[in-house]
């Protein structure tokens, strides 16, 4: 079924600007072409406000956070403020998102979901697509050295992985292997390692499917298109993202598979969902 995901996160901010724009201008005594003009400039410095107090409450809300210790649950308070961070960029950026095949989503059980990158918008299309399921992505170092993002990423579950070593990306598996386990979330993760806009996929790091074949729980594959157009398009015009949902591993069988096999299943059914959409 293909349907269209629904985001009105921005919507209470419009409303709440506007209102503060007419409040000043009604108290500013402005009349005419004065009130429409100052109308819309504190329409925007309104807007604007907000988005820096939503920094400031991030900010005060990382300094609570250790950075250097291991998680052991996630904590839904820093998984909300990333869900709505993802909405909210995911509606700022006027990205549409149409949905296909999400009734294939594993919707009793953690599960890996994995899927191809093209661009720096997939983890934020992908996760909030998907929030319902608590899926926390294995990502780059870098991004748990942004201040205050690193700290509230790291208290959702996000798990960064060095792929240049191979002993720390081997601890990062395993830690992801024992959230699954544990029941605490679903991982995401992009096995070609880097972004690559093509309709060519780049090759796989199959270790990732080692988290299900020893964590023995179902493989999500699914397929983005369109999220290397945002950046091309923004803020002029909006873009229709296509996130398709292809296939599933069961638990059973992805622990009873190798993972070469599971990487070119994976690979096979993002490479046809991609053709199909070019």
């Amino acid at each position: 079924m293909d349907r269209t995901e629904r985001n009105g996160v921005l919507i209470p901010w419009f409303l709440l600007s506007a209102a503060a724009a007419v409040a000043l201008c009604f108290l500013l005594s402005l009349r005419g072409w004065a009130f429409a003009g100052m109308l819309v400039v504190f329409f925007v410095a309104a807007f604007a406000a907000f988005w820096l107090l939503l920094a400031l409450f991030v900010l005060v809300a990382s300094r609570f956070i250790d950075p250097n210790k291991p998680v052991e649950h996630r904590s839904a308070f820093c998984a909300a403020i990333v869900n709505y961070v993802m909405a909210l960029l995911v509606a700022t950026a006027r990205i549409r998102v149409h949905v296909e095949g999400d009734e294939l989503v594993p919707a009793e059980q953690r599960f890996l979901v994995v899927c191809n990158h093209r661009s720096n918008f997939d983890p934020l299309v992908l996760g909030w697509v998907l929030r319902r399921f608590e899926v926390a992505f294995i990502s780059k170092p870098e991004n748990f050295k942004i201040p205050a993002v690193g700290r509230i990423i790291h208290q959702a579950c996000f798990l960064p992985i060095d792929r240049e070593n191979d002993r720390a990306a081997l601890k990062t598996i395993l830690a992801a292997i024992d959230l699954i386990k544990r029941g605490e979330v679903s991982i995401g993760v992009f096995p070609e390692g880097t972004r690559h806009a093509g309709t060519e996929l780049l090759p796989f790091r199959n270790g990732a499917f080692k988290i299900a074949q020893r964590a023995g729980c179902p493989v999500l594959i699914a397929a983005l298109t369109g999220t290397d157009e945002v950046r091309r398009r923004f803020p002029w015009r909006a873009t229709d993202v296509r996130l398709r949902f292809v296939d599933v591993i069961d638990g059973a069988r992805a622990a009873g598979m190798k993972t070469s096999e599971m990487g070119e299943l994976a690979r096979t059914c993002m490479t046809f969902a991609l053709s199909a959409a070019s």
